[in-house]
């Protein structure tokens, strides 16, 4: 349960909204502070999402997709609907797990070393450069139309899960998330716009 929890946390970072940009050559203030401003004005209230998990043991990587949500200032849903349907949500200091009609319920105020990784996703959703580099070291390589934002823990809480994460992007539109966990294994998640109904 304890994996579970902060690998939800990480998948939740990546609610923006994608658009188009031009290319253009990097600034004097092209920095991890001014992109994670970018993200944060131009995040959505939901994205799709398609994920592959490289786990160690495992000869294919598992599939699974389905939608993530934010709702200003803290509510963060990730909903999985397929191979199978499950709902994880957080929601101030409570994170909610259902899955076969089953719910879990846990108060991340009971386990700082969550607390401190959720409130780290929440600087990244909030644009809070200082916050994460409480936590983390950031290295932004690239340009505006091809960029990549690393983060590099320096928390030993965080270390003891994650090895880094890489956001990957091109102007503000979020494109994939990859991070590699401590024990070696690997997720990448690719984000993509909400399907509209069909009239």
């Amino acid at each position: 349960m304890r994996q579970t929890l902060f690998l939800m946390l990480l998948l939740l970072q990546g609610l923006v909204q994608p658009v188009t940009v031009v290319a253009a050559a990097p600034s004097p203030d092209w920095s991890p502070a001014s992109v994670l401003h970018t993200l944060a004005e131009h995040r959505r209230g939901e994205v799709r999402f398609t994920e592959q998990k490289f786990i160690g043991v495992l000869d294919t990587p598992l599939l699974s997709e389905g939608t993530l949500t934010f709702r200003p200032p803290d509510y963060l849903e990730k909903h999985t609907t397929s191979p199978r349907d499950e709902r994880m949500t957080i929601e101030g200091d409570v994170l909610t797990y259902t899955r076969q009609s089953q719910t879990y319920t846990l108060n991340l105020a009971e386990h700082p070393e969550a607390t401190a990784y959720a409130n780290s996703i929440r600087g990244l959703l909030n644009g809070n450069a200082a916050l994460l580099r409480k936590s983390y070291v950031l290295k932004l390589s690239g340009d505006r139309a091809h960029w990549v934002l690393l983060l590099l823990p320096t928390d030993p809480r965080i270390q003891s899960l994650i090895k880094s994460i890489s956001v990957n992007g091109s102007g503000d539109h979020l494109q994939r998330i990859e991070y590699d966990q401590a024990n070696g294994d690997r997720s990448v998640m690719t984000l993509l716009p909400v399907i509209p109904p069909t009239p």
